[in-house]
C-alpha cells in the first residue's frame, strides 16, 4: 500500500479514478481554491507510483509522471486506492493508457500505419496487493471505460508480469512480432492475418500488388510490389499484363528530393564533351 501524508479520501469518491491532463480526479467537484489543492496532491500521487512502477520494473527513470500527463491530451491515468486502508486511505494501483499512430506488422508480415492504436503503457500494482485480483479489477475497468478489448490493445515494453497477467485472465498468447517496443496479440487486425483494413488499423494497398504504407520508404522509394500472390488473396481485384502494371508503379513515383530527375551533368558527361588536345 501507499500511504500520502495527507487524507486521499477527498479526491477517490469511488475506489477507481480517472485523471487527464487536468490532473483532476473525473470525480472531482470544487471551487478554484480546491483545484489548486487537489491538482497538487494528484501530482504527488502519479508521481509516487510512477516511481515504484519503475522500480519494480526495472527502469531507469519513471515512465508515468504528472508532468508528463500534463502534456498529453490523449493519455489518461486509472489509479486504484482503499479509502479504508490506514488511517489516510491508501492507493493501491496505477494503470495508464492512451492511443498512439504506430508502424505495425500485421500477421502476415505487411507494414500498415494503425492510427489512435489503444495501447498500455504503465501497469503497476503494489507488491502488498498483488494476486489479490486488484488488477483484473483495475484492467477491466479501464477496458470498459475505453471501451477497448485486450486483443485490440498494442502494450508498450511490457514486464514478464503483465505479460503472464495478459495470459491468465484475457488468454492473450500468441504474439505479433513486431521491430519496435510493442507488443501485438492475433486478434489485433479485425481481419485476422489477411492484412485486409480494418477498424483499428488502415491498410493502403492497391490492386495488383502494389503496398503503400505512410511510412518514410514509401515516401522515399515509392510503392513496394508485393507479388503474384497477393493478387490471388484479392481475388476480386482484375489481372492485369505486366506491362500495365508496370504502368501502375511508374505512376506511383517517389516525392521530395528522391523523386528530381537525376542532373544530365556528370563527370563522365564531361569528359566525354571535352575537346581533344
Amino acid at each position: 500500500m501507499v500511504e500520502f501524508r495527507f487524507d486521499i479520501k477527498p479526491l477517490f469518491a469511488q475506489p477507481i479514478i480517472k485523471v487527464t491532463s487536468n490532473l483532476l480526479p473525473n470525480t472531482f467537484r470544487g471551487d478554484r481554491r480546491q483545484c489548486l489543492d487537489a491538482t497538487t496532491k494528484m501530482t504527488e500521487i502519479i508521481d509516487k507510483l510512477g516511481q515504484l512502477s519503475a522500480t519494480s520494473q526495472g527502469l531507469s527513470k519513471p515512465v508515468t509522471t504528472a508532468q508528463r500527463l500534463r502534456m498529453c491530451d490523449n493519455q489518461t491515468i486509472y489509479l486504484l486506492a482503499d479509502n479504508e486502508a490506514g488511517h489516510n486511505g491508501a492507493v493501491l494501483g496505477l494503470l495508464k493508457v492512451g492511443t498512439k499512430n504506430l508502424y505495425l506488422f500485421d500477421g502476415t508480415g505487411k507494414t500498415r500505419m494503425v492510427e489512435q492504436a489503444p495501447s498500455i503503457l504503465d501497469f503497476y500494482v503494489h507488491e502488498s496487493r498483488q494476486r489479490s485480483g486488484l488488477g483484473k479489477r483495475l484492467f477491466q475497468t479501464m477496458l470498459n471505460e475505453e471501451q477497448w478489448t485486450a486483443s485490440k490493445c498494442s502494450v508498450d515494453r511490457p514486464s514478464e508480469k503483465l505479460l503472464s497477467f495478459l495470459s491468465k485472465h484475457y488468454g492473450l498468447k500468441r504474439i505479433i512480432p513486431q521491430a519496435n517496443n510493442f507488443v501485438l496479440y492475433e486478434g489485433f487486425f479485425n481481419d485476422g492475418e489477411s492484412g485486409n483494413g480494418d477498424g483499428n488499423g488502415h491498410d493502403h494497398g492497391t490492386p495488383n500488388g502494389l503496398h503503400i504504407t505512410n511510412s518514410p520508404n514509401t515516401h522515399l522509394f515509392g510503392a513496394t510490389y508485393l507479388g503474384e500472390d497477393s493478387n490471388q488473396r484479392r481475388g476480386s481485384q482484375q489481372q492485369t499484363t505486366p506491362n500495365a502494371r508496370l504502368q501502375q508503379i511508374t505512376q506511383i513515383s517517389p516525392s521530395g528530393r528522391y523523386g528530381a530527375k537525376r542532373p544530365t551533368c556528370s563527370m563522365a558527361e564531361v569528359l566525354r564533351d571535352a575537346p581533344q588536345a
